[in-house]
């Protein structure tokens, strides 16, 4: 499908986002904003919030969050150009389609169509084809229905070197796309071919149901080749961010409020054909941030259901720690040795698993468990260890009535003092609070408090932050005052320089209104904290209150920013004079001591002028 951004453009304009939320989500006016119950996230107190003006939405407590497009996208389990057309529709425009690879929504619809072409050809090899019987009877080994195998679009790559590289040569894809996708390779000597060979096919699905990646299993044991080939990191594809399955069980893990974690593709397609829909798998990696902030979307339960196997524990107690701090209630469900989720679910059936679930221990009495078999906890030293560990996760918990709770647990396990175990929780709170998450790094640097975990020292100037802060009130008057003030390259930190960087050039192209702008970073996590920014009502200083109520709300804005440029440019002058006092004190030289005390006095005149100057002082 090609649509040119212009019209993108003019889709979005010509549609209220309040009115299309409003159709899936309760909301209330308070104040400039739209509230409501989060519909992606279980919550009692609302707060999921719509600004109509900047044409955005955010839910402060999942961070979920985007446009109109995005959020159909998201509600909908919709791609991007079926959100398009829905929206298009709701604003009563024709948008005139035409399938092609040469002409593009945009860069990454072009990746998405080669994906998709892939999966149906891998699909239609596995079910159709003759030579796909080798694979069939894989998954007849391994109990898999054919209706399962349609579901999660499994597939099979035939074994020569040319198969899917002439298909999509006949659909005339981008084969340099497909290249960078990871489906196809070069030839030393020119051409190319087929990456997957002789494989069975797993499509990695988006939250929102895109296919954006694969990974292949061999059928035919071979020492000299590895037992899985997965799709590289790509324009659309980020391992780290990606839990397979998700998408066909976001919505049972919504309504059970619980979600069961896996290791592999198998685990998860069992237990779903079994009847077990809540799962997710880390597919293949440990389990990392950013798959937790995605999951915290739908939960904030966890069983953890790693392999029996040694490799498996460790990667559980490596995810307790993760999901701790993201503050999951986590349980392990803790199989018989030699077991995984898909073998006891296929030998023992859904209601023995589920059994299993309902009785999974809490991850400090799993990790005790696994001490007292691992020998720790017959030796002092080692014993000393145990607890300190097991110590380092219960300061994970931030409810502290929690956090309480465990330590009389393991005070009462190790027949200790509470005080010294709570002693010993003081040592470890004191050093990790002190230490920022990369999170608690981006926050900080742009003036975003948390709460929960005590923050670094303020490393950006307030000033500072609040010009930021100017950059994302979409208008395009004070956007010009600041960077008339201050160009991206004297911002003080790293981050803030990035961020002005960016507003600054899409500034130049006229682009001023929140939406826009925050489409233009790539992180999700930056974001997520711009749509706070410009959401949160307390975000800009309390100077804002300052200015009278009377006024309309333009009015107080640009008088508000008059207010931040006037301190910025006064505390350049004091910077300014400061630094020539240092000089002054530094040099005997009479006459350089003159020319420091003239240039303070220009500098003190200048600071004088701007401080009785009223409205916008930008000279």
């Amino acid at each position: 499908m090609s649509v040119s951004e212009q019209q993108v453009e003019q889709i979005r304009e010509s549609v209220n986002i309040v009115d299309i939320i409003s159709q899936y989500v309760d909301l209330k006016k308070r104040g400039k904003n739209y509230v409501g119950r989060c519909p992606f996230h279980n919550e009692k107190t609302p707060s999921f919030t719509v600004n109509e003006e900047k044409r955005i939405y955010h839910c402060f407590g999942c961070h979920a969050g985007g446009n109109v497009f995005k959020f159909l996208m998201e509600i909908k389990n919709i791609s991007f150009v079926e959100a398009l057309k829905e929206t298009a529709s709701f604003a009563g425009i024709n948008i005139e389609e035409e399938s092609s690879f040469n002409k593009k929504l945009n860069t990454n619809e072009i990746y998405y169509e080669i994906n998709e072409l892939a999966a149906k050809y891998f699909s239609s090899n596995l079910l159709t084809s003759k030579e796909g019987e080798t694979a069939r009877q894989y998954f007849n080994s391994r109990k898999v229905k054919i209706a399962t195998q349609r579901s999660f679009g499994l597939g099979y790559a035939f074994p020569g070197w040319d198969n899917l590289l002439n298909f999509l040569g006949k659909e005339k894809a981008d084969i340099l796309k497909a290249k960078e996708l990871g489906l196809i390779d070069s030839k030393d000597g020119g051409g190319y071919y087929d990456k997957y060979r002789g494989r069975i096919i797993f499509p990695i699905f988006s939250a929102n149901g895109r296919v954006i990646g694969f990974g292949g299993r061999i059928l035919e044991k071979n020492d000299n080749v590895a037992k899985y080939l997965n799709s590289p990191e790509s324009a659309v594809y980020s391992k780290r961010k990606v839990l397979y399955g998700l998408f066909h069980s976001k919505d049972e893990i919504r309504k059970l409020d619980k979600a069961i974690l896996v290791e592999g593709y198998m685990d998860i397609i069992s237990l779903f054909q079994a009847g077990i829909k809540n799962v997710v798998a880390s597919s293949g990696t440990a389990l990392t941030e950013e798959q937790v902030q995605l999951l915290s979307r739908f939960t904030k339960n966890v069983v953890v259901n790693f392999d029996a196997d040694e490799a498996g524990q460790k990667a559980a107690l490596r995810s307790i720690e993760i999901l701790l701090k993201y503050d999951f209630d986590v349980r392990i469900l803790d199989l018989p040795d030699g077991e995984d989720p898909d073998s006891f679910v296929n030998k023992y059936g859904k209601d023995q698993f589920e059994e299993k679930v309902n009785n999974s221990g809490n991850f400090l009495e799993y990790q005790m468990m696994r001490y007292e078999k691992a020998g720790m906890l017959a030796e002092p030293a080692s014993q000393t260890e145990a607890i300190r560990n097991l110590v380092k996760n219960a300061a994970l918990v931030s409810d502290e009535l929690k956090r309480s709770i465990m330590i009389k647990t393991i005070a009462k396990k190790f027949n200790l003092r509470e005080k010294l175990i709570e002693s010993e929780l003081e040592k470890v709170l004191n050093v990790t609070q002190n230490i920022p998450t990369e999170k608690q790094f981006i926050k900080k640097e742009i003036g975003i408090s948390d709460k929960k975990v005590p923050a670094p020292n303020e490393k950006a100037n307030p000033v500072e932050r609040d010009m930021i802060k100017l950059l994302f009130e979409g208008n395009a008057e004070i956007t010009g005052w600041v960077f008339d003030t201050i160009i991206p390259e004297e911002f003080s930190t790293e981050i803030t320089r990035k961020i002005a960087d960016i507003v600054f050039d899409a500034f130049k192209n006229n682009i001023v209104k929140p939406d826009e702008l925050i489409d233009k970073f790539e992180d999700e996590e930056t974001k997520s904290i711009l749509r706070t920014i410009t959401l949160d009502t307390k975000s800009i200083s309390s100077k804002w209150e300052d200015i009278s109520e009377a006024e309309d709300e333009e009015s107080r804005l640009k008088k508000f920013a008059a207010d931040v440029i006037k301190k910025y440019k006064i505390n350049q002058l004091d910077r300014l004079i400061k630094e020539n006092n240092e000089k002054l004190n530094r040099t005997e030289n009479e006459e350089e001591q003159k020319e420091i005390l003239e240039f303070n006095k220009e500098l003190l005149s200048e600071k004088k002028r701007i401080q009785n100057t009223e409205g916008i002082c930008i000279n």
